[in-house]
C-alpha cells in the first residue's frame, strides 16, 4: 500500500502537467495573478498593522504624522475590471529625459517587479516589528517614514496591477491573431533598422488617419477650425464625464499662427445595459451603440480603442494624456508606435513596443502632444484633399 502511494505521489504531478491544456501565456497569467494576490494580501495586512499603530499614538503625536485612512488600503480584488468600473484620471509623470524608445512587457518582467516589491515589503515589515523595541520619542519619525514607504508600495502595487491587466489583454490578442502580430513584428524590426527611408515610410503610412464619417468640421468662426465629434456613452458618472471631456478637449487644441484648431465633443448618454463589475465582450458591446458617433464605454481589461469607433476604459490610474491618445484612435489615427512580440515558450509572450517620434501624441502617449499636423490630416481626409 505504501509503495502504491509513493508511486502515485510521483506520477500525479506529471499527470497534472499533461492534462493542463491551457496555453502557456494563460498558465503564466494565473501563476503571476496568484503570486500578486499573495503580495497584495501581505500589503493589506501591513497597512492594517501600521494604521493600528498610528491610531495608538497620543493625539499630539498622531496629528503630526502623515494621514493614513481606510481609503488608503490596497484596492480589493473585486474592484478589478468589469462593466461600469472607471479609472482615475491623473496627470501623467513628467516625460523621461531622454525618452525611452523601446518598451517591453512580459510575465517574467512582471514577476521580477513583484519580487522586487516583495523584498521592499519584507524590509518594511521588519522595520514595523522593530518599533516595539523603540521608545515613544524615537518611534514617531520612524512611523512617519513607514507611512511614506507604504504609499510608495501602494503606488507600485497599482502599477503592477495595470501591468498584469495589460499583459493579459495583449498576450491574449497575440495568441488570437498570430499572423497579424507576426507581420507587426516584422515592421517592428524594420523600424529598428538603420534604414531611415524605410522607417520614415512606415511612419508616414501609420500617420494617415481613417477619419470616420461622423466627424464634422466647423469653420463658421474666422480663424477657428473646430472638429466636432458626437460621443455616445453609457457611463453614468457626470463628474467623470466632465473631467474626461475637459482633458480630451484641452489636449486636442492647437494654435498655429493665426489659426486655432480645437476638438469639441458632444456627449450623448445612453442607459447602462449590464450590472457594475460584469464581464462583457467589449467589441460586441460597442457594436450595440448608434453608428453616427464615437463610443465611450467601460468593461475593458486594459484601456484601449478601436480606430474610428470606440474607447473602452479599464480601472486604475489613467493619465489624461493617455486618454487623449486613445481618443486620437476614435478620430481615425493609428498608433504611431509599433507593437510586436517575442515568443517566450512556457513563459508566454514578450510584448514589444517601439517609437522614435516623441513629440507626437499618437507615437508617444506618455510625452507626445497634439500638433497642427494632426488637424490638417483630419481636414484632408474629411474635405477630400
Amino acid at each position: 500500500m505504501n509503495s502504491l502511494i509513493a508511486i502515485l505521489m510521483l506520477v500525479l504531478p506529471l499527470w497534472m502537467r499533461q492534462t493542463d491544456e491551457r496555453p502557456p501565456y494563460v498558465r503564466e497569467a494565473d501563476r503571476i495573478e496568484e503570486e500578486f494576490r499573495r503580495y497584495r494580501d501581505r500589503l493589506n495586512a501591513f497597512f492594517t498593522l501600521l494604521r493600528s499603530m498610528v491610531d495608538q499614538q497620543p493625539p499630539g503625536t498622531a496629528a503630526i504624522l502623515p494621514r493614513l485612512q481606510q481609503q488608503d488600503a490596497p484596492p480589493p480584488a473585486s474592484s478589478r475590471f468589469g462593466y461600469g468600473v472607471l479609472p482615475r484620471l491623473v496627470d501623467g509623470p513628467p516625460p523621461a529625459n531622454p525618452p525611452v524608445s523601446v518598451f517591453s512587457y512580459s510575465w517574467p518582467i512582471t514577476d521580477g517587479y513583484i519580487t522586487g516589491e516583495t523584498i521592499k515589503l519584507d524590509q518594511a515589515e521588519a522595520a514595523l516589528r522593530n518599533l516595539s523595541n523603540i521608545s515613544s520619542e524615537e518611534k514617531t519619525p520612524l512611523i512617519g517614514n513607514l507611512i511614506l514607504e507604504y504609499r510608495k508600495l501602494l503606488a507600485n502595487q497599482r502599477t503592477i496591477d495595470q501591468y498584469i491587466q495589460y499583459n493579459q489583454f495583449w498576450q491574449h490578442a497575440i495568441a488570437q491573431d498570430r499572423p497579424r502580430f507576426d507581420q507587426l513584428t516584422k515592421v517592428y524590426e524594420l523600424m529598428k533598422s538603420d534604414e531611415p527611408d524605410t522607417a520614415q515610410a512606415i511612419r508616414e503610412v501609420l500617420g494617415k488617419p481613417a477619419v470616420p464619417s461622423f466627424v464634422k468640421i466647423d469653420r463658421s468662426k474666422p480663424d477657428w477650425v473646430i472638429v466636432l465629434v458626437p460621443v455616445y456613452t453609457d457611463i453614468q458618472d457626470d463628474e467623470f464625464l466632465a473631467q474626461a471631456k475637459s482633458a480630451i478637449e484641452e489636449l486636442w487644441q492647437v494654435r498655429d499662427g493665426d489659426l486655432t484648431y480645437l476638438l469639441a465633443l458632444e456627449i450623448r448618454k445612453v442607459p447602462p445595459v449590464a450590472e457594475r463589475g460584469e464581464r462583457i465582450d467589449v467589441r460586441a458591446h460597442a457594436g450595440r451603440f448608434p453608428e453616427d458617433g464615437a463610443v465611450f464605454t467601460t468593461g475593458a481589461q486594459a484601456t484601449h480603442s478601436l480606430v474610428g469607433r470606440y474607447v473602452a476604459l479599464a480601472p486604475g490610474d489613467l493619465p489624461r494624456r493617455t486618454l487623449a491618445h486613445e481618443f486620437g484612435h476614435v478620430l481615425g489615427f493609428r498608433d504611431g508606435y509599433i507593437r510586436g512580440y517575442r515568443d517566450l515558450g512556457e513563459r508566454g509572450f514578450e510584448i514589444l513596443e517601439l517609437t522614435s517620434v516623441f513629440d507626437d501624441i499618437m507615437s508617444a502617449p506618455r510625452e507626445g502632444r497634439v500638433q497642427a499636423a494632426h488637424f490638417r490630416l483630419i481636414l484632408d481626409s474629411r474635405e477630400g484633399k
